[in-house]
């Protein structure tokens, strides 16, 4: 299996988890602004590890403060992947990552996704599926927050948010 395929199998396996249920899910990392220490550390756990939450209850535990245009909350990480859900009402601005593919999946909100220049307005259920070293970047459009959960493989490294300048060609 691809490394590509891998991922998207297992992010769909993690939201199917995410549906709408009355089981609790587990309780997450205590969250954290982008940026932060906690924000670049989730939970660890040993490759054969594996995590089964809700995304809409850890965003309702977690929400996004008044002030806050973007909250990142850990859900899960072990060698492989690291998976975030990330709450934002503003921009998420031109970067890569030259070591990590990013899968991102649109639970609630709109705006618009760009990748590799190509852009395109998404909404709930929507999927990209970003390939290492691939230029993105987004705006959220509309009322209301956008909640996306976002699943790296391999895992995250913080230093791989490379920052593109919009202005060069």
């Amino acid at each position: 299996m691809t490394p590509i395929a891998l991922l998207a199998a297992t992010s769909l396996f993690v939201l199917s988890a995410c549906a709408s249920t009355q089981e609790r899910c587990a309780e997450p990392a205590p969250a954290a602004p982008v940026g932060t220490a906690a924000a670049a550390a989730p939970p660890h756990a040993d490759r054969n590890a594996f995590f089964m939450g809700n995304a809409r209850e850890i965003v309702e535990k977690n929400p996004i403060g008044p002030d806050e245009k973007t909250k990142l909350v850990p859900l899960f990480e072990n060698a492989d992947h690291t998976v975030n859900v990330i709450q934002t009402r503003g921009t998420v601005p031109l970067h890569y990552h030259a070591d990590h593919d990013e899968l991102v999946v649109i639970l609630e909100g709109s705006g618009t996704f760009s990748v590799e220049g190509q852009s395109r307005v998404v909404k709930a259920g929507d999927v990209q599926v970003i390939p290492r070293g691939a230029v993105h970047s987004y705006v959220h459009e509309g009322p209301g927050v956008t909640v996306v959960v976002s699943t790296f493989s391999s895992k995250f490294d913080p230093k791989d948010r490379i920052m593109v300048d919009a202005k060069k060609p």
